[in-house]
């Protein structure tokens, strides 16, 4: 595979592209820009607990785990439930004034019209993923959702993605995976996922760089991912 980064201006063909008629976006700081929101929300927690508080730059590394592993990690095993069921509550209120990633409704909105299948693969629990997603006018672009509470192991653990292919009907061939945290290039990678765009810069070659979701639109055409010359 010989997989190059648009923000290299590079306009080699993508290969391994025949047959992929779904893409599975991961959701917090991929389509919504709520990472700040996730934060607030964790270290309000802990505050709220009375344990040690954490800084927002270790919280952000923990972004992209199944939330019930960020609860686990910051808050012990024996505070996990708790900690997630305040967590949860604190976001939500938070959440009114959420946005959508730019780029995020145009780029649904061209994936529907062009035939494909929209997924989400979230480490945040069901009930607020489907908020966030109602809130910033998403929620029906998207054709089904796996979230941290629906499966058993997080990112980067492939268990997600599987399971919203078989839900889906679809093939780890039929897919690209969209996200913007090393945890869900790994998780793709390790389920065997040929085409992934990251948002940022990733160093595996395997993976595609991308500075906004609209250098998507580049590898699209008709149903096909291509580089339009």
């Amino acid at each position: 595979m010989n997989y190059r980064s648009t923000d290299n201006n590079d306009d080699t063909l993508l290969t391994d592209v025949k047959g992929i008629r779904a893409v599975i976006f991961d959701l917090d700081g991929t389509l919504v820009d709520t990472i700040p929101l996730h934060v607030l929300s964790w270290i309000e927690t802990c505050k709220h607990l009375g344990l040690s508080i954490p800084t927002m730059d270790h919280v952000n590394t923990l972004i992209g785990l199944r939330a019930l592993d960020i609860a686990r990690k910051l808050c012990g095993d024996e505070n996990a439930e708790k900690a997630l069921q305040i967590k949860n509550e604190i976001y939500l209120s938070l959440l009114g004034g959420a946005k959508a990633i730019n780029g995020a409704p145009e780029l649904l909105k061209m994936l529907k019209e062009k035939g494909f299948t929209i997924g989400i693969v979230t480490s945040s629990s069901r009930r607020v993923a489907i908020k966030a997603l109602e809130v910033t006018g998403l929620y029906n672009y998207i054709d089904g959702i796996v979230a941290g509470d629906d499966v058993n192991k997080g990112k980067p653990d492939p268990e997600p993605l599987m399971k919203i292919l078989h839900s889906l009907g679809l093939k780890v061939s039929e897919v690209a995976v969209v996200g913007d945290s090393k945890y869900d290039a790994e998780m793709a990678l390790n389920a065997g996922v040929r085409v992934i765009f990251f948002l940022g810069s990733h160093e595996d070659p395997r993976v595609i760089s991308i500075g906004n979701l609209l250098d998507i639109t580049r590898y699209l055409d008709l149903g096909q991912f291509l580089i339009r010359h």
